[in-house]
Parts: structure tokens; sequence; C-alpha cells
């Protein structure tokens, strides 16, 4: 039998049973003011005329610009109601904002939905800025389990597409059909009108895979997104220590981030090969470090240049690192006589690249 246990976010939860049981967790939806959450593939859209959210009375929410203001329609009745100053920020001159949207669902169903909305050299765009968030009970306490609406369509239950948190971190894994919670592989359905999820024990063939003791580096690995060849199922397994069971099958890095102190690192695919992961092993990935670095230049005639949009960086495995926050020290390039090797001159790209 499943026994009966507290939620301390939404109402009462269930302990994870067994294959043949199933357990549902209930969701509400939450906004956030100051948005934390680190999602595996970020995606930003056009605001245009609207913000493409549909609802019962249309595809969208409709937006007007008066100058540096942004006009609102904020309950979807087709008319702007609420009108918003946007933040500038002195150093990158990008403006921001949020704003709550609500209306009904073309089942009649009252929502909420909270975006993020900023002005740079794209124009005004905007991401989703709230999540369905829920907690699973388990012996070994409560899971908080967030579900954000990562491809923009209004929905929240599309599998390898949007994105979702489970534990108190914020790096997100893409939305998946197994998680690892209270030391269970679980199967996870989800509800069309996002507002439970079912949980059941997944009984089909796992293996291991270690992707923290043998990577290489000073920095602390924050993050490692996986997912599987057909997007059905997606792990964090780099803020894990040690191995973590996840479905048999072939899986590639999405996204993952290192961390040194305030200093960010974004990790990409770039050119691994994939995970072969074989049902009943355990697999622990060589990565990281040393990382080797590759660059473009152009000659014109006794000049050469070099730029730092043409710099790329590998780990060991074939892996990417990209987006480097705060941008560090330029790397220094030395131009050498091709015959005897002497220095001839030595480049260092302007600013902090």
């Amino acid at each position: 039998m499943c026994r009966f246990l507290p939620g301390v976010i939404a109402a009462i939860m269930l302990v994870p049973c067994s294959a043949d049981e199933s357990v549902s967790v209930e969701l509400r939806y939450r906004s956030y003011r100051n948005w934390s959450i680190q999602l595996p593939q970020e995606q930003w859209f056009p605001v245009n005329d609207a913000i493409k959210v549909p609802h019962a009375n249309g595809t969208g929410f409709p937006v007007q610009y008066h100058g540096n203001d942004l006009k609102f329609d904020t309950d979807g009745d087709g008319e702007t109601d609420r009108t918003i100053k946007p933040l500038v920020d002195a150093k990158t001159n990008v403006s921001t904002t949020r704003v709550v949207l609500s209306g009904k669902t073309p089942a009649g169903k009252p929502f909420r939905y909270a975006v993020r909305i900023r002005n740079d050299a794209n124009g005004w765009e905007w991401a989703p800025g709230g999540a369905l968030a829920g907690t699973i009970s388990t012996p070994a306490g409560p899971i908080p389990l967030r579900i954000i609406d990562q491809n923009g369509n209004g929905r929240f239950n599309d599998v390898g597409s949007d994105a979702m948190i489970v534990g108190t971190g914020d790096h997100a894994m893409l939305l998946s059909k197994t998680i690892f919670a209270g030391d269970h592989l679980q199967t996870v359905d989800y509800a069309d009108n996002g507002t439970a999820v079912t949980l059941t024990g997944y009984d089909g063939p796992t293996a291991r895979i270690d992707m923290s003791t043998s990577f290489n580096s000073k920095a602390v690995l924050l993050s490692s997104v996986i997912v599987s060849e057909d997007r059905q199922h997606s792990f964090d397994v780099g803020a894990i220590d040690g191995s973590v069971k996840v479905p048999a099958g072939t899986y590639t890095i999405v996204g993952g981030q290192l961390g040194l102190g305030n200093h960010r690192v974004q990790i990409s695919a770039g050119r691994m090969a994939p995970l072969e992961l074989t049902a009943a092993r355990a697999t622990q990935f060589n990565w990281g470090g040393p990382v080797e670095s590759e660059f473009q230049f152009t000659r014109l005639g006794s000049k050469v240049q070099f730029s730092p949009d043409h710099i790329w960086y590998y780990g060991k495995a074939g892996e990417q690192y990209t987006g480097w926050h705060p941008v560090g020290k330029s790397p220094e390039f030395k131009v050498l006589d091709a015959n005897t090797g002497v220095v001839l001159e030595v480049a260092i790209l302007p600013g902090s690249c």
C-alpha cells in the first residue's frame, strides 16, 4: 500500500510506490520576480505586437509601444490595460521588465503566465518567467518539483522541449518521462491541463552514468544535462556526485555549467560522441581539461587579424566551452617565423575578450 505524507508546497502528496502503483502530485503556478533558473536550452521569442501565449480569446496578448514604454493586454480581452516602464542596465544598455498575464484556457480554466521581457540587439523579446510547482513526498523528505514552459507555447507537458527541476537547485533539465526521486527511478505522466503529474515506478532496463568523478577542472561542475536519443529521458547528472541510474540507451549532452567563484562557463556537446549507456552496466565518463583552443585569422598583406568571435575551446572528450562570464583576459597570440621559430609579434585582443 502507498502511505500518505504531507506536502510542503502543494496539497497532500504520496510516497512513490512500485511499478504497479501510481501516485499524483498536484501543481500550482508560481511567478518569479527574480529569475534565477538556468534553462538547458533557453529560448527568447520576438514580441512584435503580442506575447504569443494562446488563450480562450485568441492566440496571444497584444502589446503596444509608446516610446520606451510598453502597454500590455494582461487579461486577454484584446485591450491594453497596463503600461510598464522597463529598467535600463547602465552597463549593457539592455532594457528589461516582467509582466504577469492572466486569462482562460480554451477549456475555460483560469490560468496565470509570467513573462520576462528584454530589449537588446534583437529588439523586444520575451521568455517564460514562472513555473508549475509541487512537492514529491518521499521517506527521505520532500522533493520540490518545478516545470517550465521552455518552448513558450503555453503548455507544460512537452517532453524533450519544456524544462523541469527536481530538487532545490536552479539548474533545469529537459522535461523527462523519467525522473530520479527519493532514491528511485520514476516514470512521469503529465496531465494535459498542467495541474498534476503522476509517478509510477520505472521497470525498464537501466544503466549508471558518472560524469562528476573523472571531470578534470579547477572549477566546480554545477550542471551537466543529458538527453536520450528519442528525447524522452533527461537528467542533470553533473550536479550529483558519483553515478546516477538512468534508463539504458544513447544520450547526448544538451547543456551544462562550470563555476569558480562568480565566474561561469557554459558547456555544450561540441564534438562529443554520443554516450552509449548499456543496460546493467556503469560508465564513468572522462572529460574536462586539458582544454584546447582553435581560432581563425585573416592575413591582409603584412597584417594578421584575430577576432574574439572566432575562438573555440574544446575539452578532452570534444565538449565545447562557451559563454564565459564575466569575460576574462584575452588569449595571447604569437606570430612566429616558420623557418626559425623566432617570435615576430605578440597580439592581444582589445578590451576584455
